[in-house]
Parts: C-alpha cells; structure tokens; sequence
C-alpha cells in the first residue's frame, strides 16, 4: 500500500521559486521567477529575457477648485489617459473643469500571485505543464510541483501531517475532479505523461 503525507508544499511555494512557461517567442521552455519587487522570465531555448515591476501604480489629480474653493481629488482610471502629465477633469462638487498635473504613486506588489486559467500570475504566459481532462485545465507549476502531485494522487492513502490540521496543504487546493477516486488513476497518467516534456 502506497502512503502519502500531504505536507505543507503549495502552490505559493512553487511561485517563490519557479514557474514553467511556454515562451511566447519561440514555445520553448521558460522559467518565471520573481521576489519582492520584481519578476522575472527568462526562455532556456532562445534566450529572451524580460524583466517586470512587482508595483500596482494609482494615477490621480489632487486640486483645489477655482469655482468653489473644494479641494478634491480624482483618479485616472482609463489607461489611455494615464500617460498625459497633466489633464482637464471635473471638479466632483460643482463640476466646474479645470487643467491639473497627473501624480503617479506605486505602491509595493503585495497581493499573494494566483494561477488563473493555467497562466503564471506575473507576465500570463501558458504554464508548461498543461494538459487537459474532460475539457478541464490540469497543470503543474514546475517539476517538483509535478512529482508531488503524482505523488500525493497515487497513494492508496492520503494523510494530512501530524500538528497543521488547521493548516491548509496543497491537497485541499486541488479541484474535486483530481481528487474523486475514478478519475486519479487517468489524471496520474496525465502527469506522468508531462514528466517527459
């Protein structure tokens, strides 16, 4: 009997190390990695490189009204408008327009990144190891996210560890489909299948 002890490895582990892309120049393999501040994708076949700032950036006008004397303070959402160093925009109170200079504030990227629709959360390149299961997404983040998914969905018995009860493990992220008992053994093979890439 095959046994698994679902440790406390996760996605969010993977993510500070690194994710397997497809590069978009030439669909070879891609590694992202990123820290604090920046990300980072780098192709192992053609060597592109590319570089991107972990910050969210917030554009608005901070004014004081020559009609009604308000000071107030409008955001820039529209992007097409955000590269201007100054604009005309409404007073919020009396709308009377006037010209005010754009200021640009960036603040820290601290949101915890999350794969969505099998893209890497930095730059939304396809992950590497991708496949599909009844028209559902199956992916990987890297090789040692790989190994442990086959791993941990090949044992006759899963256990969470001893002491993190109230700790959620990769196993309780993953979908009800991977996990249901008639589908694993399909989906292992899936996995095992992209061991070869």
């Amino acid at each position: 009997m095959k046994r698994s002890i679902d440790d406390t490895y996760s996605a969010y582990t993977a993510i500070t190390s690194e994710i397997y892309v497809k590069c978009p120049k030439c669909n070879g393999l891609g590694i992202v990695t990123s820290d604090h501040d920046t990300a980072y994708f780098k192709c192992t076949s053609c060597g592109k490189t590319i570089t991107k700032e972990r910050a969210i950036y917030h554009y608005d006008i901070h004014n004081q009204c020559k009609n009604c004397g308000q000071y107030y303070k409008v955001d820039i959402t529209e992007k097409n408008r955000q590269h201007f160093c100054a604009l005309h925009v409404s007073c919020p109170f009396c709308k009377y327009v006037m010209q005010g200079r754009v200021q640009i504030t960036a603040e820290k990227f601290t949101v915890l990144p999350e794969i969505e629709n099998a893209c890497d959360p930095f730059f939304g390149y396809k992950l590497w190891f991708l496949t599909y299961f009844k028209s559902k997404p199956v992916w990987a983040i890297n090789r040692e996210h790989l190994t442990y998914l086959i791993d941990y969905l090949s044992s006759d018995l899963r256990e969470k560890p001893v002491g993190v009860m109230t700790m959620k493990t990769q196993a309780d992220h993953l979908p009800k489909f991977m996990k249901t008992a008639k589908n694993r053994e399909r989906i292992v093979k899936l996995f095992k299948n992209m061991q070869r890439k």
